[in-house]
């Protein structure tokens, strides 16, 4: 590869994330993402129009065709069991399961019923283009995951090209297995991944050109994006990362702006949340009301929850942001984390320029990422657990960080001034360490799913 292209990281994650993606989506078996059956089903529905839920016998979800139940069936077996394998052979006979709208089943998408449809609209697009080509669900499934890539590549793109610094350490976390197999599935996390990361890229962009005002179409912009944050996972606190930019940068106004930038964003976020309330179902003998009435009224008890959470789970978290695949079975070999790791705080702490920033953006990065962190945990907790769980919340998985992790990592880099000049042996280094990982995942994706 031509040195000179190391100046461009943006183009290398293009010509990876085309190579890598196209692999992953046709050599990972069909619903081998995490909780892919019902993300895809939700997809479905909305494909058809059905943009509520209903709740029947305590699960919320819809009616679809029982064809994709019978697609299910197939490869249910291999959910959480490494023992059970595939082939191509089998696959190539699962295309030939059809949609036959005659025959329905209920559909329960408990968790997924309470996403918007902005969380689903790549994957949505896709499906209603492939319906008009082909019923057959594999194929259905297939331009969904293509759709979805797409979007993941073209954000990731535009967002390392745009960022003035910290390049490579976006490229890295945009290209982890996890986080990039998210973006080849039909998840909701495929959507707010590159979504979290441009809206960062942005903001760094208006914030360390030189001279430059921030101009009405740019905060028309940053308004959609906040809109898309809020109703994608309910991820609105991400938009809250506008106050970063300098009040200078705003040319007058500034409240007014950050209004007309944040507000719409926030009364979609809590119009949704009065739609969906209806198609909440509470999971594992959870109680909400119980559960928030005991975090208002024993906030250090629930705060030493979060933190024995932290404790406990943060190797797994860092594990499972480089890559954990399929059904919680698909790892690397031990030195390729450790490779990955060390990949990720080298370039959090060598950054292409040195800008410096105020207290005030400091603050603003970290407390960002504190409140989404808090936000995310809360949400299980009230949602998945039972009442007065006081132990430390093990439901919180890694791919959930992900979107958040960017300003957490972010933030460690400004406390550093880099000791040197940044070389290319790190970018070379950084390509290096990516391209073990895939080699590795690869193998082992060949191992855990086709290997007799």
């Amino acid at each position: 590869m031509n040195i000179a292209l190391f100046k461009r990281p943006e183009r290398i994650f293009l010509f990876f994330s085309l190579i890598f993606g196209f692999i992953l989506i046709f050599f990972t078996p069909p619903l081998l993402s995490a909780d892919e059956p019902a993300h895809f089903l939700r997809a479905y529905s909305l494909s058809e129009g059905k943009f509520t839920s209903v709740v029947i016998d305590n699960q919320a979800g819809n009616y679809a065709p029982y064809a994709f139940k019978e697609f299910e069936n197939i490869w249910e077996p291999m959910f959480y069991n490494t023992d059970v394998k595939t082939n191509f052979l089998q696959i190539k006979k699962s295309r030939s399961i059809v949609i036959d709208k005659q025959k329905l089943f209920f559909a329960n998408q408990c968790y997924q019923s309470l996403y918007s449809p902005l969380a689903y609209l790549p994957q949505t697009i896709g499906i209603s283009i492939a319906k008009h080509f082909t019923q057959s669900v594999y194929w259905i499934l297939m331009t969904a995951k293509v759709f979805l890539l797409a979007f993941y590549i073209i954000l990731g793109y535009f967002s390392i090209k745009s960022l003035p610094l910290f390049k490579w350490l976006l490229f890295l976390i945009l290209l982890a297995p996890t986080a990039l197999s998210l973006g080849c599935s039909v998840s909701a996390d495929g959507v707010i991944i590159p979504l979290s990361i441009f809206y960062l890229a942005k903001i760094f962009q208006f914030s360390f050109r030189e001279k430059v005002l921030i101009e009405k179409q740019e905060i028309i912009g940053l308004c959609l994006l906040s809109i898309f944050l809020a109703l994608v996972k309910q991820s609105f606190f991400i938009s809250l990362f506008v106050f970063f930019i300098p009040h200078e940068k705003f040319g007058g106004k500034y409240w007014i702006k950050i209004l007309i930038i944040l507000l719409p964003g926030f009364l979609f976020a809590i119009a949704w949340s009065i739609c969906s309330s209806g198609w909440f179902v509470p999971l594992n003998n959870s109680n909400p009301i119980l559960q928030v009435q005991f975090i208002l009224s024993h906030p250090i008890i629930y705060l030493l929850t979060i933190l024995k959470t932290i404790k406990m789970c943060t190797v797994m978290w860092i594990y499972s942001i480089i890559c954990v695949l399929g059904w919680n079975s698909l790892f690397l070999f031990p030195v390729v984390y450790l490779l990955y790791f060390v990949a990720v705080c080298l370039n959090t702490i060598y950054k292409e320029i040195s800008y410096k920033v105020n207290f005030l953006q400091m603050a603003v990065l970290v407390s960002v990422f504190i409140l989404n962190f808090i936000f995310i945990c809360t949400e299980i907790y009230i949602s998945w657990t039972q009442p007065y769980f006081t132990k430390f919340i093990n439901i919180v998985q890694g791919r959930y960080l992900i979107p958040i992790i960017p300003f957490l990592l972010c933030f460690i880099g400004f406390l550093f001034i880099s000791p040197k000049r940044r070389t290319a042996l790190l970018d070379c280094f950084t390509v290096a360490v990516v391209l073990a990982a895939y080699l590795n995942l690869f193998l082992s994706m060949f191992i855990v799913y086709y290997f007799v």
